[in-house]
């Protein structure tokens, strides 16, 4: 036995599966502010996590990775570790710690994957950050 569908059911599932899910190029991270050091001479990066499509700030979303490092001075083998803090009022912060190792001011590259609730694809991004040490 056959079964039809509509070209209104069909329509509306073909809509559903277009609109109701977004997609990991509908986010992105946006720089808030310039870098600031903190107590321990360490400098602290926030960030915003922005859903495109309504330009809302996205809350809640988990760091499943970073990296810092010097790619942009050609030395992207001299990474800084990066600790996530918690995040405040839909800012995300880092602090990377390029002081105290390597004492090592200049370009640096941040790099970073989330995971947004409802979102089956990481997010990712990535910045050219200029740190002091």
């Amino acid at each position: 036995m056959r079964k039809v569908i509509s070209g209104t059911a069909l329509a509306f599932l073909v809509s559903m599966s277009t609109t109701a899910f977004a997609a990991a190029i509908d986010y992105r991270f946006e720089l808030a502010g310039a870098p600031q050091k903190s107590g321990n001479g360490a400098n602290i990066v926030s960030l915003k996590l922005i859903h495109i499509p309504d330009a809302k700030s996205v809350t809640g979303a988990k760091i499943v990775e970073s990296r810092a490092d010097m790619g942009p001075e050609g030395m992207a083998m001299m990474t800084a570790p990066v600790k996530a803090l918690p995040e405040q009022a839909g800012l995300y912060h880092f602090e990377i710690d390029n002081g105290p190792v390597w004492n090592k001011p200049g370009k640096w590259s941040l790099s970073l994957a989330a995971k947004v609730e409802g979102e089956p694809q990481t997010v990712r991004g990535s910045f050219t950050i200029d740190l002091g040490s």
